[in-house]
């Protein structure tokens, strides 16, 4: 049964690319899906700077308010602690709502734009984004990360995006059992790939039937960062996401170290 998260089966350029058309015996993209996936490009590139400055704002100006009005509240409880016994108890509750809400919000702002990439590294990133999918995924993730990798920032935070689109669909559509997000090192540098048990799908079939945005917007992100993006069958069963640095000559599924 044809997989319905991607749009073909292996890509290694911009999607309505002829490299990314030409996959093998695959025909020829249709000029209406090519005006398509342009569109859908466009509005993935302005939707990345919005959520970047939405981020910015929550966690600038709007979580920088909450917490200085919990400081107030500090004061408050100070100068009136003798006189209002009571209102210690009152701010402390005041304080925790504010406390939550102001996690909720440093949280959001780290999905609409996690930086940590840039502030930590892909590493730290990437466990955060493990640990999250693991409190919903019933089957096992995890992480294999080369500790030895300097990966440049923007090469992680496309990586982290991947791997993010890559097991989310994942466990939305392949019904499988095992995730294992790998981060390791090639000639030409660092490599990731998500390989899960599920599924798979039809490479043709899928890629004549899909309208989604999952491998074009991983393709979106790869191209901006100077990765090839392929996507094709584990030979166990399921399939494997790979993103490698573009002038690289070696095939991925070669690089594998299982």
């Amino acid at each position: 049964m044809p997989d319905p998260r991607y749009s073909s089966g292996s890509a290694s350029g911009p999607l309505g690319s002829t490299e990314a058309q030409n996959c093998g015996s695959l025909e020829p993209i249709p000029e209406s899906e090519q005006r398509f996936r342009a569109l859908a490009l466009a509005a993935l590139d302005n939707q990345q700077l919005e959520r970047r400055k939405l981020a910015r704002m929550l966690h600038d100006e709007v979580a920088q308010v909450l917490s200085a009005a919990g400081l107030q509240l500090d004061i408050l409880r100070m100068d009136l602690g003798d006189r209002v016994p009571e209102i210690a108890v009152r701010t402390a509750e005041i304080q925790e709502l504010l406390d939550r809400v102001v996690k909720g919000i440093r949280d959001l702002s780290y999905q609409l734009n996690p930086d940590i990439v840039q502030r930590a590294g892909l590493r730290p990133a990437l466990d955060l984004m493990v640990g999250r999918f693991r409190r919903s995924f019933e089957g096992s993730i995890r992480l294999i990360y080369d500790s030895a990798l300097q990966v440049p920032a923007a090469v992680g935070m496309a990586m982290e995006k991947i791997a993010e689109e890559a097991v989310t669909n994942a466990i939305r559509h392949a019904r499988c059992n095992r995730i294992e997000v790998i981060v390791k090192s090639t000639r030409t540098g660092a490599a990731l790939q998500v390989r899960d048990d599920g599924t798979g799908f039809d490479y043709q079939l899928a890629r004549r039937r899909a309208h989604g945005l999952g491998l074009l917007a991983m393709d979106y992100f790869a191209t901006k960062a100077g990765l090839r993006l392929s996507v094709s069958e584990n030979d166990g069963g399921g399939m494997v996401v790979r993103a490698i640095p573009i002038g690289s000559h070696e095939d991925g599924r070669k690089e594998d170290t299982q």
